[in-house]
């Protein structure tokens, strides 16, 4: 997911959360990077890098790890910012702050 400060990453992981039927409250995990949901048939792997600047090797591999469960959807806040150091097939959701209560999300393969 990639987008600025405020323009709705985090609250579309709580609106993905809940319609995967997770019931654990979901919050943004700047300074753990990784915070993992289990639902009855899907974990929910959410990662935020906004104080990334590179990847680093341990976080990589979190990643790595996370996109290999079969049952798992991994997301990544901030992943144009190591969009060129993992080697995965990706969905880029682009998310555009219009107004308070206005934003335009674009999502490409």
């Amino acid at each position: 997911m990639i987008g600025e400060l405020g323009s709705g990453k985090t609250q579309f992981v709580k609106g993905l959360a809940e319609g995967l039927d997770i019931e654990e409250p979901v919050s943004s995990p700047t300074f753990v990077y990784e915070n993992v949901y289990r639902g009855r048939d899907i974990n929910l792997y959410h990662f935020d890098l906004y104080r990334e600047e590179k990847l680093d090797e341990d976080i990589k591999m979190m990643i790595l790890e996370a996109a290999k469960d079969p049952n798992g959807i991994t997301v990544i806040e901030w992943a144009d910012r190591i969009k060129e150091d993992l080697d995965i097939e990706t969905l880029v959701i682009n998310f555009n702050w219009l107004s308070e209560n206005e934003r335009e999300i674009v999502i490409k393969n």
